[in-house]
């Protein structure tokens, strides 16, 4: 009962029992779907990491823009959560030997934070981390600087600002975890590498990243 039962576009009850369904099946099959190696693919054009998971391309899809409104504007915690399990219940985390897996979301500065209330990354990493039964590093990074939004930037302006917008947290993974950067939307994919460059230049190790949406 925690969760909405009732496919996000139509409204028709969900007979599946899962708990990470989001729609039903007439409604998804209408989805551009990207769970698995397309995602992947698309992905490691514009930032290329050892594993990518995604869930849908965002582009031309009114039901899931709304989707990505709801979750960044309106405080929707709850499907951040629902939307992570989604795209980590395609595949299982890999498992490296002697080496633990955890998450770490890409952060906001506490200024956007505070004014809408959470960051998105963090409830997707969470449902993510329900899945893949692995710990979210919530502190690992932080962001110093309040530089806008950077939707409607171009790919150079993106790499430009995110370049030097992050810096390594009070509470890095403990040494040898192999890290999942985790975000809402993956444009140019600038933000996650600036991500990585951070991480790696403190010694920690990034397999890969998940985001909900590739735009």
């Amino acid at each position: 009962m925690v969760f909405p039962r009732h496919c996000i576009e139509c409204n028709r009850w969900l007979v599946s029992h899962e708990v990470w369904q989001l729609g039903c099946s007439l409604c998804e099959q209408q989805w551009p779907d990207l769970r698995g190696e397309v995602g992947e693919k698309l992905m490691k054009e514009r930032c290329d990491l050892d594993r990518m998971w995604t869930g849908f391309r965002l582009r031309d899809n009114v039901t899931l823009e709304h989707q990505i409104r709801a979750l960044k504007y309106h405080g929707d915690r709850q499907l951040g959560l629902l939307w992570g399990r989604w795209v980590a219940n395609v595949s299982k985390v890999p498992k490296p030997s002697m080496a633990p897996i955890g998450l770490v979301p890409v952060p906001l500065h506490w200024r956007r934070r505070w004014n809408r209330g959470f960051n998105q990354a963090d409830w997707i990493a969470k449902g993510a981390a329900m899945e893949w039964n692995v710990p979210v590093y919530w502190r690992a990074l932080f962001r110093p600087d309040h530089s806008r939004s950077h939707t409607g930037f171009s790919r150079k302006k993106r790499s430009d600002s995110s370049a030097s917008a992050y810096q390594l947290g009070a509470s890095p993974p403990p040494q040898g975890t192999k890290i999942i950067l985790v975000d809402d939307v993956m444009t140019t994919g600038a933000t996650l590498r600036a991500c990585t460059s951070v991480l790696e230049a403190a010694d920690c190790e990034v397999l890969g990243a998940l985001t909900l949406a590739l735009a």
